[in-house]
């Protein structure tokens, strides 16, 4: 059975006008740059489709205006005409850098499309991005032994050649992967590269609130864009020269502070860690806990949770000591009124006050209960009234799991999450407040060890451990949260006292221990 034209019905400029040939001509193809883009994409496919309609006046169209026939020219020569976008094909270029990303067949033949002679626009041709990631890699490769400033300079040389691929087509197609990498590279050499401290605590947090996140988060960008092994490895090889050393002597720089002053953290110092039922609004409000969320990491999602048309404000917060789930999330829960901390334990997990029993889901969901709040599970959105608690996307886990490519897989759970906040929203819920319980350290060449002797500690974990009673130790300490009584020692820098993770946590560092809030309201 034979197709039949559809034409739609003519604009204005036709009324009243005896309809030429050319008239028909048009209308059938009242956009040829679209359908020759279409045609190129997936040749067969298109000519089996219009072939007893539309396909005569397209083979007219590419004859009479852009100088090929469909059934016989070279599509080489054709896609060569398209790259080199001159007369009639620079309008077709420009609508295939508006719809490229449906096109994925006819990006992958651009690959062989070589540019002719010296003169021609080197932002059209594929090829010759490739060549010049190419050449990045083969520069990032050749710094294995080199010197950290040497390294650190070429890096922001060859960025500085290579920066004008940001605009080009290839860049936004995720085409330009090494260029990708390399700007956040000098991103790390950028932040790194001046010297971080403070005369307090305090300072040394707002400094890093202000600009040194960017750092950490740099670091993660660049082994998040690393989508092979190879990739990986090259990227996690200059993150150990450039970045890794700056995060130790930050975090001895922050330790030493701590040392002299004391943790902000500390029960009774804190603006919000202990008073977070104080703290949560009464009439309409989710707490939404999100297991792990680092700071660099909430700027991020604040990004993202800004596109749903919310306002999001971003504070900060001292994470409950050590910097574990165990102890660092029952301490923003709504019920750490009900908590108290026994002299005897080995998993820094609080207990129920009143019956001694280890806190737990369990006792978490019961607790919200007595209290009257809402416990929101899976996808559930509840009466968007009173109080509801609920918990999307755990980044420790998966950073647990994952460790050297726990940053490949951030975006996907920060996605989880933005997604769920959004239900919320839609249901009716105004008020939502992300909270979460501690930070972490990620490096790219594991943690080192750190020594502590088996006779002075009850029990230890890879950042910290439960000292004995009565120890005398020249290890940073610190009390634990829930019972001051329970010495806890903090592994120096980002070592540990168990060696051998990319990522883990527990230990006294900003990234660890300046965890995020982010108030969301929605005001319409």
């Amino acid at each position: 059975m034979k197709s039949f034209l559809k034409c739609e019905t003519p604009d204005e400029s036709l009324r009243g006008k005896k309809l030429e040939a050319q008239d028909f001509i048009n209308i059938v193809m009242d956009d040829p740059a679209k359908d020759i883009l279409g045609w190129l994409n997936n040749p067969e496919d298109k000519q089996a489709l219009w072939e007893d309609s539309k396909w005569p006046i397209f083979k007219q169209t590419c004859s009479d205006n852009f100088g090929f026939d469909p059934e016989k020219a070279d599509v080489n020569s054709v896609l060569f005409s398209l790259c080199e976008s001159e007369g009639e094909w620079q309008a077709v270029w420009q609508r295939f850098e508006d719809t490229a990303h449906n096109l994925p067949l006819l990006v992958e033949k651009l690959k062989s499309v070589q540019p002719d002679g010296l003169a021609f626009n080197a932002s059209h041709f594929l090829c010759e991005n490739l060549k010049d990631e190419n050449e990045i890699a083969d520069k990032l490769i050749s710094f294995d032994q080199q010197d950290v400033a040497v390294i650190k300079k070429q890096l922001l040389v060859i960025f500085e050649q290579q920066a004008e691929r940001k605009s080009w087509l290839w860049y936004s197609l995720g085409l330009s992967p090494w260029l990708t990498i390399l700007e956040q590279l000098t991103l790390v050499v950028e932040h790194t590269d001046i010297a971080f401290t403070g005369p307090s605590v305090d300072a040394m947090a707002n400094t890093y609130k202000e600009r040194f996140w960017q750092a950490d988060a740099a670091a993660i960008n660049a082994m998040a864009v690393a989508k092979d092994i190879n990739q990986q490895q090259v990227v996690a090889d200059i993150l150990a020269v450039i970045y890794t050393p700056w995060l130790e002597q930050v975090t001895l720089n922050f330790q030493n502070l701590v040392r002299a002053e004391g943790y902000p953290g500390k029960p009774g110092k804190s603006d919000e860690v202990n008073e977070s039922t104080a703290k949560y609004d009464v009439g309409s409000q989710v707490v939404f806990f999100v297991d792990g969320l680092r700071f660099d990491t909430a700027k991020t999602l604040q990004q993202k949770l800004d596109k749903l048309s919310v306002s999001t404000s971003l504070k900060t917060n001292w994470c409950a000591l050590p910097s574990l789930t165990a102890t660092a999330k029952a301490a923003v829960t709504p019920v750490v009124d009900l908590l108290s901390g026994a002299q005897e334990n080995d998993n820094f997990t609080p207990v129920l006050a009143a019956s001694g029993s280890e806190f737990s889901s369990y006792h978490l969901k019961k607790s919200l209960d007595v209290k009257g709040w809402q416990y929101l599970d899976g996808l559930e959105t509840g009466k968007p009234t009173g109080n509801a608690w609920v918990q999307t996307g755990d980044l420790d886990n998966m950073g647990h799991k994952q460790q050297m490519k726990m940053p490949l897989n951030i975006d996907a759970v920060l996605e989880d999450v933005v997604a769920r906040v959004d239900g919320l929203l839609k249901a009716g819920w105004k008020n939502i407040r992300i909270v979460t319980d501690h930070g972490w350290l990620w490096v790219p060449n594991k943690l080192a060890e750190a020594n502590i002797s088996k006779n002075m500690v009850k029990k230890r974990l890879a950042r910290c451990a439960i000292l004995k009673d009565n120890v005398d130790t020249s290890e940073l300490k610190v009390p634990w949260h829930w019972n001051e009584n329970v010495s806890v020692a903090m592994a120096p820098g980002i070592s540990g006292y168990v060696a051998g993770d990319y990522y883990n946590h527990g230990g006294l560092s900003l990234q660890e221990c300046l965890t995020p809030v982010i108030n969301i309201r929605n005001e319409s």
